[in-house]
């Protein structure tokens, strides 16, 4: 059996060129400066596609951090599961992560060819802006630190 917090990948994903998209990479700054559990590897993914699977293949646990379209007030910080994700990408209508078509695809695709690993979490963050611009709304900002403890908590939790 793999030892606790082995083998974590904590993933951002997102473009920090288009405001709030930039959630995730400012969560994995802020992380860096915490104390985290041993064997966890922080990453900015950007915006991948279908390549996501080969960036979370070998991790026995990978925690995405994103913005998403919840329909929720700026800032709100909610965790998924990849089958709400895959759920979400069926209907057009529905929203999700932004990149959701991408993380979706990408986790339907790792879960037909068995390359996903045991536990993902998928923690979304609501946008107010989504512009070209550099840098986070005020929402997002004072939501950094919600956010931040969704990923510590992920990280501390271990499955029986």
């Amino acid at each position: 059996m793999t030892a606790p917090h082995a083998n974590t990948l904590v993933l951002a994903l997102g473009n920090t060129l288009r405001g709030d998209d930039g959630v995730g990479a400012a969560v994995i700054a802020a992380l860096r400066d915490q104390q985290l559990p041993a064997g966890v590897t922080l990453q900015e993914g950007g915006t991948p596609g279908l390549e996501l699977v080969l960036m979370m293949q070998g991790y026995r646990r990978v925690i995405v951090v994103d913005a998403a379209d919840m329909d929720q007030p700026p800032g709100t910080c909610l965790t998924f599961t990849p089958e709400q994700v895959r759920l979400q990408s069926r209907d057009m209508h529905l929203r999700g992560t932004l990149h959701y078509a991408g993380l979706a695809e990408a986790l339907s695709l790792g879960d037909v060819l068995g390359l996903l690993p045991p536990e993902i979490i998928i923690i979304g963050v609501q946008p107010l802006s989504l512009e070209w611009q550099i840098g986070l709304s005020e929402p997002i900002t004072a939501a950094l630190p919600d956010a931040v403890a969704a990923v510590m908590d992920a990280l501390l939790y271990d499955e029986a």
